[in-house]
């Protein structure tokens, strides 16, 4: 189930949040919201820039996980 936001700073960018309400088959935990680009005039939907994305909270996009490296230098002080 989604929910569709449009508020006046998305609507002069012409752009729709959706928010997800419910899941049946994944965790609705990833990607709960998401902005799409609306042309009202056609009404079609398009997919934005990530760049979009960036100021939505939880939009679990590209998330930064250290690397190996980074993880066995940031313990190597630990003795057991």
């Amino acid at each position: 189930m989604f929910a569709l936001i449009s508020t006046e700073e998305l609507e002069e960018i012409n752009q729709i949040m959706v928010k997800q309400l419910k899941n049946r088959y994944n965790d609705p935990t990833i990607n709960k919201r998401f902005v799409v680009g609306i042309d009202r005039a056609k009404m079609r939907l398009y997919d934005v820039e990530q760049s979009a994305q960036q100021g939505i909270t939880d939009a679990n996009q590209d998330i930064d996980l250290p690397s190996k490296d980074e993880m066995s230098k940031k313990f190597a002080q630990l003795k057991v």
